[in-house]
């Protein structure tokens, strides 16, 4: 467990050491053309496998397991293909550089999304950390090099080179196991419909909502909402993905209701002294380092910040309503998280600019992941 949180506090370190160098010695829009390029390559990159990876994280059979994992391989490249033919079409007619520069970056993040799930299923929480950070330290040389030539636009292209570059070297061999199990993909493809569905909505949540903001705001307000949210969010990005990944394995392996209180204790009992202290040090903290977004991005890290303390505990514990079949319920939140983010976006950056974004997204957003977590402790409630 620490080395897969060394690994994440590694990712997101990169991600605000990138934030750093862009902002500073690029400037707002390329830091925020940046991110992006980013939120495009890790909506799409999510999407590919159409979830397969994740029924084989969960299924309780090796061989089925490998088997579902090789077809969310394929599935990755088929549609990676379709979406950088599509990227490259519209370059052509004038889109942003951006959109191509995030395109090209997701056939190499599904593949090892899907090598990270793999490590993840047999309890190598390390490995499978480091297959999802090995992109982002990538990125910083590349940067670096970016900057040093005076190139703005060539920060976007960051995102696919270090993407391609960490699968090069991370790939693995190849499993000697058929490709396209028809029969056992249409025993799973309810689950993978509504899990896909809903990490659709998920995903669009997370990273959606820096696309729709920079589509009315512009470049440098989508790099700024990027920027806050990743500030908000940090303490459960470094801990939540890993704290899940572990009661996923405990709970298939036939853990019982209280492995799961425990952990949302202990999850609770970290998450508000944490984002309390952050909320605290942001008036400080943020301007001296990202001058270049201004007081406004000290706001938007406040107004976060509570949502953080919900968040944290909620997300390790999001798994279970789909685990215990309640796939209609958990489309449902995702679907409702999915329009708090969307609809924060639009309606908050009228109503206060990025600031009002943040404000309106954190209030209806608490409220779901605050229903995930009663949702949960009814999920390993013992049989009547």
């Amino acid at each position: 467990m620490r080395a897969a949180v060394a690994f994440t506090l590694a990712q997101h370190g990169a991600f605000f050491a990138s934030a750093w160098l862009l902002s500073t010695w690029l400037g707002a829009q390329p830091f925020g053309a940046w991110s992006q390029a980013l939120a495009l390559a890790s909506v799409a990159a999510a999407l590919a496998p159409l979830r397969l990876e994740y029924a084989g994280q969960l299924h309780a059979r090796e061989r089925r397991a490998l088997r579902l994992f090789t077809s969310a391989r394929r599935m990755a490249w088929t549609a990676a293909l379709a979406v950088a033919v599509l990227a490259l079409a519209a370059l052509a007619g004038g889109a942003p550089h951006w959109l191509a520069a995030g395109a090209l970056a997701v056939g190499p993040l599904a593949l090892l999304q899907i090598r990270a799930t793999e490590q993840a299923r047999a309890h190598r929480l390390a490995s499978a950390a480091a297959a999802r950070a090995l992109p982002a330290l990538l990125m910083v040389p590349l940067q670096l090099l970016a900057c040093a030539l005076e190139r703005p636009a060539a920060a976007a292209w960051s995102v696919p080179a270090a993407a391609w570059l960490a699968w090069a070297l991370l790939r693995g061999a190849r499993a000697s196991v058929p490709a396209w199990d028809r029969r056992l993909l249409r025993a799973h493809w309810r689950f993978a419909r509504a899990e896909w569905t809903g990490l659709a909505l998920n995903t669009v949540a997370n990273h959606g909502q820096v696309l729709a903001v920079g589509a009315v705001g512009g470049d440098a307000a989508a790099g700024a909402i990027a920027l806050g949210l990743r500030a908000a969010m940090l303490p459960t990005s470094l801990l939540g993905l890993a704290w899940a990944d572990d009661l996923r394995a405990r709970v298939v392996a036939g853990a019982a209701r209280a492995a799961v209180l425990a952990a949302l204790m202990r999850m609770a009992l970290l998450s508000l002294p944490v984002h309390a202290a952050l909320m605290a040090l942001a008036p400080a903290v943020v301007p001296w380092l990202f001058a270049a977004q201004g007081q406004e991005l000290v706001w938007v890290v406040v107004a976060l910040a509570p949502l953080g303390a919900v968040r944290l505990v909620a997300s390790p514990v999001a798994f279970l309503p789909a685990w215990r079949g309640w796939l209609g319920t958990s489309v449902l939140l995702q679907a409702l998280l999915c329009a708090a983010a969307l609809g924060a976006a639009v309606a908050g950056y009228w109503w206060g600019g990025v600031v009002g974004v943040a404000v309106l997204y954190a209030a209806a957003a608490s409220l779901v992941y605050a229903a995930y977590i009663a949702l949960a402790l009814r999920a390993v409630r013992p049989a009547a």
